[in-house]
């Protein structure tokens, strides 16, 4: 099951892919005000707007299983 989030001021849609997840937190690591593991140790969106863009560019990067995809208005951003 994937999660998505908008974010009217950095203007992407996050998606964390949670049959992907292996709740390595990378992506809170990287970008601590956009994600946070939950109780079952699987990433999810706390804040869409917390962080600047390219840090959440840099947390789907990180992600060592790819489960977290970033959209921008004209398509992928990452991956």
């Amino acid at each position: 099951m994937a999660t998505e989030e908008l974010s009217p001021q950095n203007r992407i849609k996050i998606v964390v892919d949670r049959g992907l997840c292996i709740g390595s937190g990378d992506c809170v690591d990287t970008a601590p005000n956009v994600f946070e593991l939950d109780a079952e140790d699987k990433a999810r969106v706390i804040d869409p707007d917390g962080d600047p863009t390219d840090l959440v560019v840099d947390a789907a990067m990180n992600c060592p299983v790819t489960a977290v995809f970033v959209e921008g208005e004209e398509g992928p951003i990452y991956p």
